[in-house]
């Protein structure tokens, strides 16, 4: 059963309001109890990590204590196919596969038409393809940067 999830794509925006600290109307992205914060204006709290020992945003609560960003380690599972223990790619069907073993649906690249693996799914985008256009935007940004510093 392919269940829609909210988003752009099927047309749903989630509602807006009114953000508490800066009275601006938009997408709440936090509520603290009757206090709503937008994306500006949102700053999620920091912790000491137990790893590293600095203040930093939190990724994870595990057992032990907050971890950060920096230190965290994905957790890693049996892939199906080769039996590593490894960073799951891809669940599906109740089976996991690892970087090494997943293969990427093939289908039509909506830039150059071959059919191929792909490396992102809206629009269909072949690793060519997405490569191609990574770099040609990077290309800009730098540009623009550069005549701003001169």
């Amino acid at each position: 059963m392919n269940k829609t999830r909210p988003g752009k794509r099927n047309g749903y925006q989630p509602p807006e309001d009114v953000c508490t600290e800066c009275g601006n109307k938009s997408r709440i992205l936090q509520r603290d109890g009757d206090k709503l914060y937008c994306r500006r204006c949102y700053h999620p709290p920091k912790k000491i990590c137990i790893y590293c020992g600095k203040k930093k945003i939190i990724n994870q609560n595990s057992e032990n204590g907050p971890v950060c960003y920096d230190c965290y380690e994905k957790p890693k599972h049996r892939c199906t196919i080769c039996g590593q223990l490894a960073v799951i790619a891809q669940r599906k069907n109740g089976e996991m596969f690892c970087h090494r073993c997943y293969q990427p649906p093939e289908r039509e690249c909506s830039f150059c038409g071959e059919i191929r693996a792909l490396a992102k799914k809206n629009p269909p985008t072949c690793n060519t393809c997405y490569c191609r256009q990574r770099r040609k935007n990077n290309g800009k940004r730098r540009t623009k940067n550069k005549r701003r510093s001169l």
